[in-house]
């Protein structure tokens, strides 16, 4: 898989073993988390395999979390509350 240098990627590997640039194997269950400074890897499935793929660009903004909530600043965190318990994240309110 290429992955452009300075992206962010990992794999979860949902069902089955792989083989990582053909020097070590995991199996299901495990997270690989790649650095930045590659141009990608190589996953060989040893039997029947699920694996999920994801990367992107890093944002570099600053990062406020509490329970499932992810927002840049603390007053975001609480707008994000307030609107989820006025019903409002799931249909459209006027």
């Amino acid at each position: 898989m290429e992955i452009p240098a300075g992206f962010n990627a990992c794999v979860y590997l949902v069902r089955g073993n792989v083989q990582l640039n053909r020097n070590f194997d995991y199996p299901a269950g495990t997270l690989l988390n790649f650095r930045t400074d590659g141009e990608g890897f190589s996953l060989t499935g040893l039997e029947p395999t699920q694996a999920l793929v994801m990367a992107g660009e890093p944002i570099d903004e600053p990062l406020a979390q509490w329970g499932p909530y992810v927002m840049n600043e603390q007053t975001e965190l609480m707008e994000a509350m307030r609107d989820y318990q006025m019903g409002k994240m799931g249909f459209y309110i006027d």
